[in-house]
C-alpha cells in the first residue's frame, strides 16, 4: 500500500480544452452547411486479398462486420521473434474493407471529401466500383475528392484495400520507403485511425490534405506577443476554394472562442471576389487581449473558427483548435536554451515510438485512451515527447496539445541519410506533416532526421519549415548532428534550428554556443514489472536474455539507474551547474512496446518503459515523477512486503527540493542520509524487514519537513478485485470503443499483495469481445481468456459490441474468492451508414 503526502503547496494545472469533445473536429460558434460524418462503424472486413472486392456488386455478406479504429494484427502482436530480424512476425499482407452509407438526396449539388487519418502503409480507395485515389506513404492523415463518384439519395460503396506488405515499395517507381520498416515503425495493419466524410457547399474552406488533394487549409498564429500584457495578434491565413463555374465575392471573417465556449473576439474580413475554379489564401489579423497562452502545466487551447460569408448569409464554417504562445530558441552556455513565453524552460520526458500501441490493442486504440495516456505523462511531472522516426498520429497530437506537453515531431526515416527518390519521399512527407500539423501548439520541433543529415538536406528541410510553418514558433532541427565532418560538420549545425543528441553522442561545444541541444533519446535499459528486485518472490532468480544490456530489476531501473541516468542531461542544463548545456531530455521510452521484441524465449516486448505496455505504471513512473516535479515530492522504491529475515537496501527517491531523508520502520528512524546521488536518489543499506510500515520523510535545506510517503505491509491474497474503467461519457457500442477492468488479489483488508503471481481466469457475458490481457514474460498471453497477475496486478480489454447493452466479467483463481464486475454500452445511433457523432475523446 502506498500514501503520499505533500506538505509543500502545488499550483492547479488549468486545463483548456476548446472543441475538444470530438476526436477530429472542433466545436465551432456559427452553424453551415458544412457536414462531417463519422465514418468508423461498421466496416465490412476480410483479411486476404479478393478479386473485384472494390465493385459495386461485390457480396461482402460473409466478410466480418468492423468499426474503425481497426487492426487486424493485434492478436499475433507482442509475441517473441519468429525470426532473428524485424519485430514479432505479425501478418502483414493486404485486407479489404466496404462500408455503405446513403447521403441524402437534399444535398445533391455538395462538395464531398473522404479524410483518413492514416493507414498502415498503402490504401488503394474506391466509390462505387471506381478507383479515386492510392496513399502510400504509411504515416500522415489523407485525403480524397469524391463528388464525381458519390451518388445522393442512392447506397454508395466505399471499397478500400489496405496493404502493409513487409516493404512495399512506391508503386509508381518501385522505391522503397525507408520508414516502412518493422523495427522502428510496427506494422499494424488496417485502417488503424479514424475515417470522416466532410460535405461542403462548393465554395469552402479547404483541409490541410497535401498530398492527393492539393490543399493547405488555414493556418492560425500569434505575432507580437506581449506576455505580460496578456496580447496578441492573432493572424488568420484561410485557404478558400471556389468551385462554382462562376465568380463569387465573399467575405472571411474569424471567431476566437474560449474553453468555455465564449467568443472571445471576432477578427473582420473585407470582400473577396473569386474567379470560378480560383483557390486563394486569404488573411486576416487582429490585436487581441486578455489572451490566455498555451504553456507546458498551463495549457490553455482556443478554438479559432473561420467563417465563410456571402453578404449575410454564411456559406462555410470551420474550427480548428489551437493554442496561442511566444517562443525563443536560443544558443549560448549561459542564457541559451528553449524560451516559452519569455520563460526558459528545460524540458524533461520522454521518447515514444510514434504507434505507441497498448498490447492487446494493438495501434487500434480509442482516443480516450490516448488522452489517458496524455494524463499520466503530465502527472509525472514530464513537459516533452519526442515522436520516434515517424510522425506521431494526429490522436497523440491532440493529446500533446491538451495536456501541455511538448513535441518534437518528425516525419519519416529510419537512422540515416539517403539520396535520389528515398530522400524526396520524405521531402514530401516533411511537407504533409508541416500542412497539417502547424496549427498544434504542442510542437516545438520539426525533427528532419532520426540520424544525421548532410548541411544541404538540412538546409532543404529548414527551408521547407520557411515555406509551411513561417510564423508557428517552431524549430527545424535533427537527431545527432555534430560540427563532427562524419555527423554533419559545422554547415549541418548552421542550417539547423535545433541540435539533437542520442545518448550524449555527437555532442559539441560549437552547437551548444549556436543552438538549443535537446537529447532526443537517454537510458535504453529495460526491466520487467512484475520483478521488484533480488528478494521478492517468485522471481529471486531472474534470468535475462543473452544481452546482459537488459538485466535490470524494477528496482534497479527506478532507482540507481533512473537517477544515473536522467542526472546525466539534468546535471548539464541550462541555467544549471555543468558546462554542456542541454535545453532537454527524453528517457527512452514511456511504455512497454511491440518494437525489438526480445529472442531466445526471454521477453515478448521492449521494456523500457515507465509503464508497461497495457499502462500500468511501474515503480519507474513514479521515479520519474519525483524526479522531474517542480515541488517537493518522495517515493520509497518497491514495496513492504518480504519473507521474514529479509534484510536489503531501500531505496528513495527524492526530488531535487529535498536535502535530507530520514526513512523509518515502524515509526522508529533507521537512517538518515543527507547525501543523495545523482541529486535524486538516497540509499539505506542493511534495513531489516519488519511487518508494518515504511516511511521516508523529507526536509529542505532549512531542516523543515517538506514531504512524506509511506509503504505498508499487506497480507497472504484471499480474493480478487475487478476495477472496471471506460471513456468518462461512458462505453459507446460503436463496434471499436474499449472498456478495460484491473484485476488485482488483495488480503482480508483490500490491500494489493504485491507479489502475488498466478493464473486468473475470466468468463465475460453480454455484447462485447474479450481481448485479454499480456504477460510479457509468456509467448501468445494476448487475446486469451486467461492471464497472471503480475505484482498482485494485471488488467484486460473488452471491445463494445454494435449492440448496447450490460456487459459482466467475471474473474476466478485458485484458493481466491472470484470478482465479478459490469460495465453498460449505450447506444451509438448510426443512420443510412452515417452519423455526426465523433469518437468520444477525454
Amino acid at each position: 500500500m502506498r500514501r503520499r503526502t505533500v506538505l509543500a503547496a502545488a499550483g492547479a494545472l488549468a486545463l483548456g480544452a476548446a472543441g475538444l469533445t470530438t476526436a477530429g473536429e472542433a466545436a465551432g460558434a456559427t452553424a453551415s452547411s458544412r457536414v462531417v460524418h463519422n465514418l468508423n462503424p461498421d466496416w465490412r472486413f476480410i483479411k486476404q486479398d479478393v478479386a473485384n472486392a472494390h465493385t459495386t456488386s461485390f457480396d461482402d455478406s460473409a466478410w466480418a462486420t468492423v468499426s474503425v479504429p481497426h487492426t487486424f494484427n493485434d492478436v499475433d502482436s507482442f509475441d517473441n521473434y519468429i525470426t532473428s530480424s524485424g519485430e514479432s512476425a505479425v501478418a502483414m499482407q493486404p485486407v479489404w474493407y466496404r462500408k455503405r452509407f446513403t447521403l441524402p438526396a437534399g444535398q445533391a449539388g455538395q462538395k464531398v471529401l473522404l479524410e483518413f487519418e492514416g493507414v498502415r502503409q498503402a490504401a488503394t480507395v474506391y466509390v462505387n466500383g471506381t478507383q479515386v485515389g492510392l496513399y502510400e506513404y504509411g504515416v500522415t492523415p489523407f485525403g480524397f475528392d469524391i463528388t464525381a463518384q458519390v451518388r445522393f439519395g442512392a447506397e454508395n460503396v466505399i471499397a478500400i484495400k489496405a496493404d502493409n506488405t513487409k516493404w512495399r515499395p512506391e508503386q509508381a517507381t518501385g522505391t522503397a520507403f525507408q520508414w516502412d520498416t518493422r523495427d522502428f515503425n510496427p506494422t499494424y495493419g488496417g485502417l488503424t485511425r479514424n475515417v470522416r466524410m466532410y460535405v461542403l457547399p462548393k465554395t469552402y474552406f479547404t483541409l490541410p490534405l497535401y498530398t492527393n488533394l492539393r490543399t493547405v487549409g488555414t493556418y492560425v498564429y500569434p505575432s507580437a506577443v506581449n506576455v505580460s500584457g496578456a496580447t496578441a495578434t492573432v493572424n488568420v491565413e484561410a485557404q478558400v476554394r471556389n468551385e462554382l463555374t462562376t465568380a463569387r465575392t465573399v467575405t472571411v471573417s474569424a471567431n476566437v472562442i474560449q474553453a468555455d465556449g465564449q467568443v472571445r473576439a471576432t477578427i473582420p474580413g473585407s470582400p473577396v471576389t473569386l474567379a470560378a475554379g480560383q483557390t486563394q489564401i486569404v488573411k486576416l489579423s487582429q490585436r487581441i487581449s486578455q489572451l490566455r497562452f498555451w504553456q507546458p502545466g498551463r495549457p490553455y487551447l482556443y478554438t479559432v473558427e473561420v467563417v465563410l460569408s456571402e453578404g449575410d448569409t454564411v456559406i462555410d464554417a470551420y474550427p480548428i483548435v489551437t493554442g496561442f504562445r511566444k517562443t525563443e530558441f536560443r544558443g549560448g552556455a549561459t542564457s541559451g536554451g528553449v524560451y516559452i513565453n519569455d520563460n526558459p524552460v528545460f524540458l524533461t520526458g520522454y521518447a515514444v515510438r510514434a504507434t505507441n500501441e497498448w498490447a492487446a490493442i494493438g495501434a487500434a486504440v480509442p482516443e480516450w485512451m490516448t488522452h489517458l495516456d496524455g494524463e499520466m505523462i503530465r502527472d509525472s511531472n514530464a513537459n516533452l515527447i519526442r515522436w520516434m522516426h515517424v510522425a506521431a498520429t494526429p490522436a497523440n497530437i491532440r493529446m500533446t496539445d491538451r495536456y501541455g506537453i511538448v513535441s518534437v515531431q518528425p516525419a519519416g526515416d529510419k537512422e540515416s541519410d539517403v539520396t535520389g527518390r528515398q530522400w524526396d519521399q520524405r521531402v514530401e512527407l516533411m511537407r504533409d506533416v508541416l500542412v497539417y500539423f502547424r496549427n498544434s501548439p504542442s510542437i516545438l520541433f520539426w525533427e528532419a532526421g532520426n540520424n544525421w543529415i548532410t548541411a544541404e538536406h538540412m538546409r532543404q528541410m529548414t527551408d521547407l519549415r520557411k515555406t509551411w510553418d513561417p510564423n508557428g514558433g517552431r524549430a527545424m532541427g535533427c537527431r545527432a548532428i555534430s560540427d563532427d565532418a562524419a555527423y554533419g560538420g559545422t554547415a549541418a549545425v548552421d542550417a539547423a534550428e535545433y541540435v539533437g543528441t542520442m545518448l550524449n553522442r555527437h555532442y559539441s561545444v560549437y552547437a551548444r554556443d549556436r543552438k538549443p541541444i535537446i537529447e532526443c533519446e537517454y537510458t535504453r535499459d529495460e526491466a520487467p514489472r512484475r520483478v521488484w528486485d533480488n528478494y521478492s518472490p517468485p522471481d529471486f532468480g531472474y534470468v535475462t536474455g543473452p544481452d546482459v544490456t537488459y538485466h535490470l530489476t524494477s528496482e534497479d531501473f527506478a532507482g540507481p539507474h533512473a537517477a544515473a541516468t536522467r542526472y546525466e542531461f539534468w546535471g548539464q542544463r541550462i541555467q544549471g551547474p555543468g558546462d554542456r548545456r542541454y535545453s532537454g531530455a527524453a528517457a527512452l521510452i514511456w511504455a512497454d512496446s511491440n518494437q525489438h521484441g526480445r529472442q531466445y524465449n526471454w521477453e515478448c516486448a521492449r521494456l523500457s518503459g515507465r509503464v508497461d505496455a497495457v499502462r500500468i505504471p511501474k515503480e519507474s513512473l513514479h521515479t520519474y515523477r519525483v524526479m522531474q516535479s517542480p515541488t517537493p515530492d518522495i517515493h520509497v522504491i518497491g514495496h513492504w512486503t518480504y519473507p521474514a529475515g529479509t534484510v536489503k537496501t531501500v531505496y528513495v527517491m527524492a526530488s531535487a527540493h529535498v536535502r535530507r531523508v530520514r526513512l523509518l520502520v515502524n515509526g522508529t528512524p533507521v537512517g538518515d542520509d543527507t547525501s543523495a546521488t545523482q541529486d535524486f536518489l538516497y540509499s539505506f543499506s542493511g534495513v531489516a524487514w519488519q511487518s508494518g510500515t515504511i516511511t521516508a520523510v523529507g526536509y529542505d535545506a532549512a531542516g523543515q519537513e517538506v514531504v512524506r510517503a509511506s509503504k505498508t505491509t499487506a497480507g497472504a491474497a484471499t480474493a480478487l478485485k475487478l476495477t472496471p474503467r471506460t471513456a468518462p461519457g461512458g462505453l459507446r457500442a460503436d463496434g471499436s470503443d474499449i472498456a478495460f477492468f484491473d484485476v488485482e488479489a488483495v488480503d482480508a483488508q483490500g490491500r494489493r499483495m504485491p507479489t502475488h503471481q498466478a493464473r486468473v481466469d475470466f468468463t465475460l457475458t453480454g455484447p462485447a469481445t474479450f481481448l485479454g490481457g499480456f504477460n510479457p514474460g509468456k509467448p501468445g498471453s494476448v487475446h486469451k481468456p486467461y492471464l497472471d497477475t503480475e505484482a498482485g496486478v494485471n488488467r484486460v480489454f473488452v471491445r463494445a459490441a454494435r449492440t448496447p447493452g450490460t456487459i459482466t466479467l467475471r474473474a476466478t483463481a485458485a484458493g481466491l474468492t472470484a470478482a465479478t464486475a459490469s460495465v453498460t454500452s449505450s447506444a451509438f445511433t448510426v443512420s443510412d451508414g452515417l452519423t455526426t457523432q465523433m469518437p468520444a475523446t477525454y
